[in-house]
């Protein structure tokens, strides 16, 4: 299973061309079979659901708004049909102004809905008070090939935003161990470059692509889980927290420090720093399989390190990098840890 999402995440386009292609398909047989009239709208409005939001808390919501649009302004639409056929200007004074008032509900909260209702309306009534038949038939196909695409996202390789969300979870820790490891590589005594050449400070370009595709996906994350969404959004807001920490690690000139030496010689930090290296590549193989185990504060052992004498502290005449950099790693630590809490509390749900 493991195998078959990592593939499905990274041909995510190739399944929805499938899904895409069936649900086209299906709906264009069941229009030319028993001929529908005005069958063009379910294939109209199979592409509005369908398309762009290929996940499906997008596609739930898209398609409940739309059909409740189209309900309401079927609704709407058809009322004007009361209207004697001689008075046909009563019926576009009241056509327009049911326009006028849901296209002003277009820019509140459900906008979408509130553009179908406008739409529906139009299609319906826009046509003037004879045109009756034609209003009922393309009230039908909407809703059916809404109820259609629906189905067709929930049970034909459905892709929901959760899935990729916590994939991007993975490659997030799994570089953040690599670019910590590589960082403690260059911070030890014996692997530093030589003095003469220029200092290149690296920058954790990955984490921020991830943070970034995580942010465009946790609306339709929380429209999937909204028993818990908070629990995805705590965990973005952690690995921000992770990601400014690395990056200020890894971008400083630590070489050009006064407190360089003093962090080179302070006793286990490097292989503490390995240590929680090791534990970030574990959390993300705990995060492939669904399965974390929360991690405490006093089990990271590069929270257990303690500088040398205080005497020796309070004579210091180095820079803030020594006091600085020790921070910044048990900053990272103590975010490590409350990400392993968030993480174990939302596979509890599953």
């Amino acid at each position: 299973m493991s195998q078959y999402r990592a593939f499905a995440i990274q041909h995510t386009r190739l399944f929805y061309m499938i899904r895409i292609s069936f649900v086209m398909t299906a709906i264009l047989l069941i229009v030319r079979v028993f001929e529908l009239p005005y069958g063009y709208w379910a294939l109209i409005t199979a592409v509005t659901i369908l398309g762009t939001i290929p996940f499906i808390g997008g596609v739930l919501t898209k398609a409940n708004q739309r059909v409740w649009g189209t309900v309401i302004g079927g609704a709407v639409g058809l009322a004007l049909f009361l209207v004697p056929e001689q008075y046909h200007w009563t019926h576009h004074v009241l056509f327009l102004g049911a326009l006028l008032v849901a296209m002003y509900f277009t820019q509140e909260k459900y906008a979408y809905a509130a553009l179908m209702v406008a739409i529906t309306i139009v299609v319906v009534a826009g046509g003037g008070p004879a045109d009756f038949d034609a209003a009922t038939w393309r009230i039908l196909n909407v809703v059916w090939a809404a109820v259609f695409s629906v189905l067709s996202s929930v049970f034909i390789f459905p892709s929901r935003a959760t899935t990729h969300f916590l994939y991007m979870l993975e490659q997030f820790l799994q570089q953040s161990a690599k670019y910590y490891h590589q960082h403690n590589q260059y911070m030890h005594p014996n692997g530093n470059p030589d003095p003469s050449t220029p200092f290149e400070p690296l920058h954790a370009d990955k984490l921020s692509a991830l943070i970034d595709q995580q942010q465009n996906l946790l609306p339709h994350v929380q429209k999937e889980t909204q028993a818990h969404s908070n629990l995805y959004t705590n965990i973005l807001l952690i690995e921000k927290r992770l990601y400014a920490d690395l990056e200020a690690l890894i971008s400083t000139h630590w070489d050009a420090q006064q407190g360089k030496d003093k962090i080179s010689d302070m006793p286990g930090l490097m292989e503490t720093k390995e240590a929680l290296a090791l534990q970030f590549q574990q959390l993300a193989e705990q995060v492939a399989n669904k399965s974390v185990n929360a991690v405490l504060l006093e089990d990271i052992s590069l929270l257990q390190l303690i500088p040398k004498g205080h005497d020796e502290l309070r004579d210091d005449d180095s820079d803030i990098s020594y006091f600085g950099y020790l921070w910044l790693n048990r900053e990272m630590a103590r975010q490590f840890a409350h990400l392993t809490e968030v993480s174990s509390k939302l596979f509890r749900y599953q």
